[in-house]
């Protein structure tokens, strides 16, 4: 057995040490990477709780916030403090950013690996751990001081936990850790909230579906998925006096993009662009300072909620010009400017783009094979659920797509796999039989030992 699984093992971490240079590679040939826009306000985060000062204020001294989730810039925090940069320059904490970044890449790539290991086999992970190591979107988007590594770390952890939870004989303790690991991807970027169903669905596996014992697995990891978030929770009702499950984002989402200005764009339609930039919040930015931010949560979402009432033929235009550039089908000045938005140059944002065309057509054809088709539901359901949560409020490529990216490249691998299995000869053979010992279809129904 063991000489049979040693190529494994040394192709795994050949694979792991690709995905290490190449991400070390990234950041040594972008060495003029600047904070800009949220990465500003990470490393403001993160340098105020490692310097012991607690979570910063917004924009003004004594102005409470609830903007950001909390996850990322702990773990930040953490890492400057272990560094010792928390009171270094800028250029001190950038490097620490990224070697943080560099790791957190590197760990999603082996996490493709386990998923794909689970759901379909050693050659599908193999596959998809190669072609996660050189998507050039998932090294640009690692490489930024950016919350998206993160939680794509945390989502790959928690389906992991949630499918072998379905495999093992301890599957309490699988269910446990998924909803812990749920938590904590929620904790890193709000709209993580609608992965719990996917979550729930996958360690739902009891018989009959309706009794109290099949129910209780998917409960127990949505309330440990709440019971993660809730100290978070209880900060801000304590902060606020009001309830603020995770973030104060919303809004500003809604506004940026349902006003005259993004409806009336020619040149991007229906694009999301600062409420400061919008002559009808003109009065509103003046006052930012002075309001707290649950009041401009209010304000914003009551009069995007207008606008819409208004203009409800808007809302399938900006799912619509939100699906294109989601496929990076918006223009090569838009995909620029969004990959500029996490210091991505042009020239990274063009090879990120063509990269990204790749894999969508190796994943269209990896869609159509059978082992695709035979994972279970709740799988797809994730990237979709992702992609609902986004596609009517504000799609920035790469990094929005970075949960729906994972998927991706799995499905990108199940093409390259099956192109692999194809009959060599004359047309008329029949294919080989599928190893299921080896590569089987759907391990995650397997009864557990």
């Amino acid at each position: 057995m063991s000489r049979v699984r040693a190529p494994r093992a040394t192709a795994v971490w050949l694979i792991l040490a690709l995905a290490l240079a190449l991400r070390i590679g990234y950041v040594a040939a972008t060495p003029d990477y600047a904070l800009v826009h949220d990465a500003l306000n990470y490393d403001h985060a993160a340098q105020s709780i490692a310097r012991g000062d607690g979570w910063p204020d917004a924009r003004a001294p004594g102005r409470e916030t609830a903007f950001r989730p909390p996850a990322y810039p702990v773990l930040l925090a953490a890492v400057y403090e272990v560094e010792g940069v928390e009171r270094a320059g800028v250029q001190d904490r950038i490097g620490a950013a990224r070697r943080l970044g560099v790791v957190i890449g590197t760990l999603i790539v082996g996490l493709i690996g386990v998923v794909a290991a689970q759901l379909w086999c050693r050659r599908v992970a193999l596959a998809a751990m190669g072609l996660a190591a050189v998507y050039v979107p998932l090294i640009t988007v690692g490489g930024a001081v950016m919350s998206e590594p993160l939680f794509a770390a945390l989502l790959l952890g928690a389906l992991a936990a949630a499918i072998q939870h379905r495999r093992s004989a301890h599957r309490v303790r699988w269910a446990l850790f998924a909803g812990v690991l749920g938590g904590l991807t929620v904790l890193t970027r709000a709209n993580a909230t609608v992965l719990l169903l996917p979550l729930a669905l996958a360690v739902w596996t009891g018989r009959p579906r309706f009794s109290a014992r099949a129910l209780a697995a998917p409960a127990l990891l949505v309330v440990l998925a709440l019971v993660t978030v809730s100290p978070w929770t209880i900060r801000n009702a304590i902060v606020f006096d009001r309830f603020i499950p995770v973030s104060t984002q919303l809004g500003s989402a809604l506004a940026g993009t349902y006003n005259d200005q993004a409806r009336a764009d020619g040149e991007h339609p229906a694009s999301w662009r600062s409420i400061r930039h919008v002559p009808a919040y003109r009065e509103l930015s003046s006052h930012l300072r002075e309001l707290p931010e649950p009041e401009v949560e209010d304000i914003l979402r009551a009069r995007s909620k207008a606008f819409i009432r208004e203009h409800p033929a808007y809302v399938g235009k900006v799912a619509l010009w939100n699906t294109l550039r989601t496929f990076e089908l918006g223009g090569r000045d838009w995909w620029r400017h969004t990959a500029g938005t996490i210091s991505v140059s042009p020239r990274w944002a063009d090879a990120g783009v063509i990269c990204f065309w790749i894999f969508a057509l190796l994943a269209l054809a990896g869609a159509t094979t059978q082992a695709a088709r035979r994972a279970p539901g709740w799988v797809w359901l994730a990237p979709g659920l992702l992609y609902l949560s986004v596609v009517f409020l504000v799609v920035e490529t790469p990094r929005y797509r970075t949960g729906i990216d994972l998927f991706l490249v799995m499905l990108a691998a199940l093409a390259v796999t099956a192109l692999r299995r194809a009959p060599r000869g004359s047309e008329g053979h029949a294919p080989p039989p599928l190893d299921r010992a080896r590569c089987r279809t759907s391990p995650t129904d397997r009864t557990p030992a």
